[in-house]
C-alpha cells in the first residue's frame, strides 16, 4: 500500500508532516529510520514517491531525492523499477532481540530510567488532552490497537507503539506524535525485549483498557494516570531485567 499521509493511520502520518528545516537530508532520513526502529514501517511498505515524498515533508525534490539514495545506500530501502516499482523497506530490517540485549547493555539504569520519565511526560500529556477532546469513532480505533495475549512479540511492540501514538492523534497534536516517535526510537528495540514476557503482556492489556476507558469516559486525570502506569510497566521491566543479567 502507497503509504501517504491521506492513506495511512494517523499516527504513521506523524512521519510524513512537514520539516521545519527546509533542505535537511538527514532530517528526512531521522523520520524514515526513526518509524522502521518503532516499527511504524515494516519490511515490504511502499514510501511515497520523490515528488509525494517532497510535497509530504514540505522540502524539496532534490532533497527528498537524495535523502532516498542516502537510506538506499544505508541499506534501509530497496527500489524496484517498472510499473509495480517503488521504494520499500528492506527485507531484514526489523528490529532483533539480539540487538536489543545488545542495546539494554549499554544503557545505564539513570539512562532508561531518564528515557522512561520523558516517555511518561509526554504520554500522559497526550492522554491528558485526548480524554478532553475524543469522541466514539476515536475510541474505537484506540480499541483497535489493544493486542490478543497470545499474539508475537513483534505484533505486540507495534500494537502498543501505535497505541500511543493514537493517543497522541486523538489529542490533534502532531507535534507529540511526533516526539512520541522520536522517544519510542531513543529506546529503539529494547521495547521488544517485556514483549515476549506473558505477564507483562498480561499487565498491559488491562493497562491499555484502562487508558481507553479513561479516554471514552472524558477523565483525563485517570487517562495520564493509567498511560504513566503502562510506560512505568515496561521501563520496570527493562530495569528489572538489567539487573538480572548484568
Amino acid at each position: 500500500m502507497l503509504l501517504t499521509p491521506q492513506g495511512a493511520s494517523r499516527s504513521l502520518a506523524a512521519v510524513f508532516t512537514p520539516i521545519r528545516s527546509r533542505g535537511l537530508v538527514d532530517e528526512v532520513c531521522g523520520r524514515i529510520e526513526q518509524a522502521v526502529e518503532t516499527g511504524l514501517l515494516t519490511s515490504g511498505q511502499r514510501l511515497p514517491n520523490e515528488t509525494e515524498l517532497a510535497a509530504a515533508l514540505g522540502v524539496s525534490a532534490v532533497t527528498a531525492r537524495e535523502a532516498l539514495s542516502q537510506l538506499r545506500t544505508s541499506g534501509i530501502i530497496r527500489t524496484a523499477r517498472g510499473r509495480s516499482g517503488g521504494s520499500f523497506i528492506a527485507d531484514g530490517v526489523l528490529p532483533s532481540r539480539e540487538r536489543a540485549l545488545d542495546q539494554l547493555r549499554e544503557l545505564t539504569r539513570l539512562q532508561i530510567s531518564d528515557l522512561g520519565l520523558h516517555y511518561q511526560a509526554i504520554a500522559a500529556a497526550c492522554a491528558s488532552v485526548a480524554a478532553r477532546r475524543s469522541d466514539a469513532a476515536d475510541v474505537a480505533t484506540l480499541r483497535s490497537f489493544i493486542p490478543a495475549a497470545e499474539e508475537d512479540p513483534l505484533h505486540w511492540r507495534l500494537a502498543l507503539s501505535e497505541f500511543l501514538l493514537e493517543v497522541a492523534a486523538i489529542a490533534r497534536s502532531a507535534r507529540l506524535a511526533r516526539e512520541l516517535i522520536r522517544l519510542q526510537a531513543d529506546l529503539g528495540t529494547l521495547t521488544l525485549l517485556p514483549c515476549a514476557d506473558s505477564g507483562y503482556r498480561r499487565t498491559t492489556i488491562g493497562l491499555l483498557e484502562e487508558v481507553a476507558a479513561a479516554v471514552e469516559a472524558h477523565q483525563p486525570a485517570a487517562a495520564e494516570a493509567a498511560v504513566k502506569a503502562l510506560v512505568a510497566a515496561t521501563t520496570d521491566w527493562l530495569l528489572t531485567e538489567q539487573s538480572k543479567r548484568y
